[in-house]
């Protein structure tokens, strides 16, 4: 059961870094504008996704609330 647990503890510490990668893509393409090489196309990217969401953003919300909720319980 070590081994396991030392892959949930990767696995989670990867997780970890890419939530911060695509925080600071957003970020980046915010202030940058989609000139920004690498970063630039990332609201291109998720505006379908928060479009599927809901067009009120009441599901997109939500979603973040969970997955807040769930990353301070895991931290």
């Amino acid at each position: 059961m070590d081994l396991l647990e030392k892959i949930k503890g990767w696995l989670w510490e990867a997780t970890k870094l890419l939530g911060l990668v695509v925080a600071v893509s957003i970020l980046v393409s915010i202030l940058f504008g989609p000139s920004a090489p690498f970063f630039g196309n990332v609201l291109t990217n998720i505006e379908p996704v928060i479009a599927t969401l809901g067009s009120e953003g009441l599901a997109v919300i939500i979603a973040l609330i969970i997955i807040l909720g769930v990353w301070r319980g895991r931290s």
